[in-house]
């Protein structure tokens, strides 16, 4: 029988999903008040029990600044809370990231650039910042551990849908994380959403107080005391009763339930109020145990796929967010490298930290996922929109201009695109050599009595489900989709211009579910001769399909090496896994950072980079890379036992899209180093700073140090076996290294050569002087 009972009420906060984050939603003559609204209304309410004992958890720093934007006389009242206990403000960032998606760098800014408001609210010592927050997120990055540690978390809290299963996280660098998802616990919570006022339909009115809700929803208090009997009955000291709740107001009534109960308990139990941080103390001498025997050479399993969909939903969501922050990585660069120049450091431009603030929002769990209404779509874009201007203030202006081509109508033939000899008909590519190798092999045929597939033809399926995932298996099974169309099919013209060829197509097929769909393909060579870049437009309007680049390559076995942020992984076709269900969909698609290679030998093999479409899965005999998919099904963003408010017809990205990829042959061995610096130079994230670098590294920031007191040089190791590293200034400099939030974590160096060291997939940090 457990003596000491923990009742910690939790409400998940989202800043976007059902709801905008700060404006209001309009569709159909209903109007959905903001996140920021109703999120104030449950901060107002527990604040009127705070004094009771009645205890509180947040960590988003966007939500807690705009509460504090609102209510700053409330500033000092949650110190005081703060700094009791009754409210832990944990580490989640700007927002709780799905850690799959977003850059490399943009995970750290997510930190980086909240530290100032934990430190200015909380304090740097304030316990609950020591929990990284991760509640809800969509997948978790396999290097992600090595991240949170380097922000000063200790424990990693609330891994989702794909739950860690040890007490451990250990990433593939080797950090080991703390994990305090395995807890004695008995869950009890109220999910209901707070709809909008039945007689003014949001608008405001004076039945409704002019909040623009009906506040019906509440818990559940014999379910609350069913929980706490149900913890006093377990075997061991403690027990936790977890009040999960998204919109539900802080209920007084919980802690009257446990008032009265209080008498009824057997003797010497304890039934009390707590927090984020009472359960992880109480269950830190189990996850010790489990630490001091764990073998950091091991990495936990890959807490990925999660939510799939997601990889592919609203695409733009995942474009625009690398691409601004690469923009904002570059901006930075200049910045330095022209303090760099004049000798004297310099803090970054205020208007560069609200370009990031909005940038990392976007990498919300909610919100890079492409799960979310029309109207928080509008409102994301909005945000990016106002990071990309500022960067942009910050670079020279640049002077893009598009190749002039004079393509001319072809037949069948080859034509060399740098060192790749390519041979095409109108369907598409029918072989690819370099040096007279070809590691693309014949074409498969997807049914016999059909013509062979082109190499990067491009494939229509169906995709019955929502944005979170496709809910009805492949007909005929995922290697044999009997569902795909093969594109080439509808070319209507083949052209071709020196060092480069296109194809142009409509679909004609007569599928109920396509109204619109053409595409323009085109391909010419990289800048270095050695990969093929393909360009496509796409106008789309359809409904339950899903667009895919196909790349058949000549090999058969399960596995492929997929780049994550700061790392790559192996990951392997398993068809035993394939799961459509809602909670746990599996179709073994993953997230890509910026390439995914399939080794076909020691020596050849094929590398597809992406600028920004993550979605990558590799089957034997190919790769496939997701483009678009328009979803019908509303699964959680509208639940109308709830209210109805269907402004979700934008899942389907009915529009014109732009996609960017490239093709990389190769015939002789390719280094994963040269293969990460190749990625970040197709993305435009290249950063060159003014000194000699030797060791296999990438450069992921050049910045002015956040406090204006020298320069700050992030670099990742990028053959992911360790690395050597020397930096060269030519003249004396003083280097400190430091953890991900600039702060001093070893003594300073002086020297015009700086020489260390990198663990396998490490991240270092430097601070230059």
């Amino acid at each position: 029988m457990a003596r000491e009972i923990i009742v910690v009420p939790h409400i998940h906060f989202d800043p976007t999903w059902r709801r905008c984050f700060d404006r209001r939603a309009h569709f159909n003559d209903v109007c959905v008040r903001s996140y920021v609204e109703v999120e104030e209304i449950c901060f107002d309410a527990w604040l009127r029990l705070a004094d009771r004992g009645h205890t509180f958890s947040e960590g988003q720093v966007a939500i807690l600044r705009a509460y504090l934007a609102r209510n700053p006389q409330r500033r000092d009242e949650l110190r005081r809370h703060a700094a009791s206990g009754n409210l832990n403000v944990m580490m989640a960032g700007e927002t709780v990231q799905d850690s799959t998606l977003p850059t490399a760098e943009g995970l750290v800014r997510n930190f980086l650039v909240a530290w100032p408001f934990y430190h200015d609210l909380v304090g740097d010592d304030h316990p609950a910042l020591k929990l990284a927050w991760l509640e809800d997120a969509f997948g978790n990055s396999p290097n992600y551990p090595q991240v949170l540690k380097g922000v000063g978390c200790e424990v990693a809290c609330h891994t989702s849908y794909r739950r860690c299963p040890e007490d451990v996280w250990v990433g593939i660098d080797g950090t080991m994380i703390d994990c305090y998802d395995h807890y004695p616990v008995a869950a009890v919570g109220g999910f209901e959403k707070q709809p909008p006022c039945d007689h003014c339909r949001g608008h405001g009115c004076a039945t409704c107080g002019g909040s623009g809700l009906t506040l019906c929803a509440r818990f559940d208090i014999e379910a609350v005391r069913a929980a706490i009997l149900a913890a006093v009955a377990r075997e061991g000291d403690w027990c936790a009763v977890w009040i999960g709740t998204e919109e539900i107001l802080p209920d007084p009534r919980i802690g009257e339930l446990m008032e009265r109960m209080r008498a009824d308990l057997p003797a010497g139990t304890i039934l009390r109020f707590g927090n984020q941080v009472d359960i992880y103390r109480l269950n830190q001498t189990k996850i010790a145990a489990t630490r001091a025997t764990r073998d950091p050479a091991q990495p936990t399993i890959d807490l990925n796929p999660a939510m799939p969909g997601c990889y592919v939903s609203r695409i733009r969501t995942k474009q625009r967010t690398r691409a601004v922050s690469y923009l904002l990585c570059r901006a930075e660069a200049a910045l330095a490298q022209a303090s760099w120049a004049s000798g004297t450091a310099q803090a970054p431009p205020a208007d560069l930290a609200r370009a990031w603030q909005l940038t990392t929002f976007n990498q919300f769990h909610d919100a890079i996922t492409g799960t979310h209404i029309d109207s928080a779509y509008t409102e994301l874009m909005d945000m990016l929109d106002e990071a990309e201007r500022i960067a942009q203030g910050h670079l020279p202006a640049a002077s893009v201009v598009p190749p002039v081509d004079d393509f001319r109508p072809v037949g069948p033939g080859t034509i060399a695109l740098g060192a790749l000899q390519v041979t095409y008909d109108l369907a598409g590519i029918t072989a690819i050599t370099r040096d007279g190798i070809d590691v693309f092999g014949p074409p498969p045929r997807m049914v016999s009595h059909r013509r062979p597939m082109r190499i990067g033809e491009l494939g229509l399926e169906a995709d019955f489900g929502d944005a979170w995932g496709k809910r009805i298996e492949d007909f005929g099974g995922v290697v044999a989709n009997l569902s795909t169309v093969l594109l080439g099919a509808y070319h209507d013209a083949v052209e071709a211009a020196p060092g480069a060829i296109r194809w142009r197509g409509t679909y004609r097929g007569g599928d109920p579910k396509v109204a619109r769909l053409a595409w323009t393909v085109t391909a010419r060579a990289s800048s270095d001769g050695q990969r093929i870049d393909f360009s496509v437009s796409v106008d789309w309007d359809t409904a339950s399909r899903r667009l895919r680049v196909l790349v058949p390559v000549a090999a058969q076995d399960d596995v492929a090496t997929y780049e994550v942020p700061f790392g790559s992984i192996a990951r392997g076709w398993d068809a035993s896994k394939l799961s459509y269900s809602q909670w746990n969909g599996d179709q073994r698609e993953f997230p890509a950072l910026h390439w995914v290679r399939k080794d076909i030998d020691a020596r050849r093999g094929v590398a597809l980079l992406n600028r920004g479409l993550p979605c990558n899965r590799w089957l034997p005999g190919r790769l496939e890379l997701s483009l678009l998919r328009s979803p019908e099904w509303a699964f959680c963003s509208v639940e109308p036992v709830t209210y109805e408010f269907w402004d979700i017809d934008g899942q389907r990205d009915t529009g014109r899209h732009q996609f960017d990829y490239s093709l990389w042959p190769f015939v002789s061995p390719l280094g994963t180093g040269d293969l990460v610096r190749a990625g970040y130079a197709y993305n435009d994230a290249t950063l060159t700073p003014p000194f000699a670098i030797a060791g296999d590294v990438v450069v992921t920031a050049w910045k002015p140090a956040e406090d204006g007191r020298g320069w700050i040089l992030r670099v990742q190791d990028a053959g992911g076996v360790g690395t050597a590293l020397t930096l060269d200034f030519a003249r004396s400099r003083r280097v400190t290294r430091c953890d991900l939030l600039e702060r001093a974590q070893g003594s300073e160096v002086d020297g015009a050569r700086w020489h260390g060291s990198i663990h396998r997939h490490g991240i270092m940090t430097l601070r230059i002087a």
